[in-house]
């Protein structure tokens, strides 16, 4: 009896050290705004956008998931879903993230805002984070996704202005000419992260 238990441990332990020694690390490229990339995935995470990328994906390509996740370190694969990449079709090569659905490729499913990080500390992060209670009497809108990021939205000169009288560093960060350019913009707090679309 003990010796089927001893056989039964050391083939769970092989089978364990199997699945591990089967996932292993793939190279793959990608152009972004120019630069070839040459980025590495875990061939057994969740990587492709779709059972068609999946199969139609040839050569060293990389996945729409991992030029999200080269995009936007740091931020979990629940963070980074509200975002797609932004992909010239004519150029061949990615450009920026955006909000919006994705497509079976990751990318964009219909022209959205681009975003950029904006250089804000997790204190910072959180401080905007905790701001976007208050920006409704501000004519800003405030919603947080299934992910828990905070998605501030509205006129940029709405959102420069109650993000100015708010104070602090981001809010003063945020609020600097030219961040929030344009007619429409919005602030996305997410993980540590501050982006601005627009």
């Amino acid at each position: 009896m003990q010796t089927i238990s001893t056989a039964a441990l050391l083939l769970a332990v092989a089978l364990g050290l199997a699945s591990e020694a089967g996932a292993k690390e793939r190279d793959c490229t990608a152009r972004l705004n120019g630069i070839d990339l040459a980025l590495r995935y875990d061939d057994k995470a969740d990587i492709w956008s779709s059972f068609r990328e999946r199969r139609l994906t040839r050569g060293p390509a990389c996945p729409g998931k991992v030029v999200i996740a080269h995009m936007l370190p740091g931020l979990s694969d629940g963070e980074r879903a509200m975002f797609c990449a932004v992909y010239d079709e004519d150029a061949k090569e990615y450009r920026t993230v955006a909000e919006g659905p994705r497509d079976g490729y990751g990318r964009c499913d219909q022209p959205s805002r681009a975003c950029r990080m904006v250089n804000a500390t997790k204190t910072e992060a959180l401080e905007i984070g905790a701001l976007g209670r208050d920006m409704a009497l501000a004519g800003v809108k405030s919603a947080r996704t299934s992910a828990g990021a905070l998605v501030l939205s509205g006129q940029a000169s709405a959102l420069a202005g109650a993000l100015a009288e708010a104070g602090g560093a981001a809010a003063a960060a945020l609020s600097a000419p030219g961040v929030l350019a344009g007619a429409a913009a919005s602030v996305v707090v997410v993980g540590g992260a501050v982006m601005v679309c627009g």
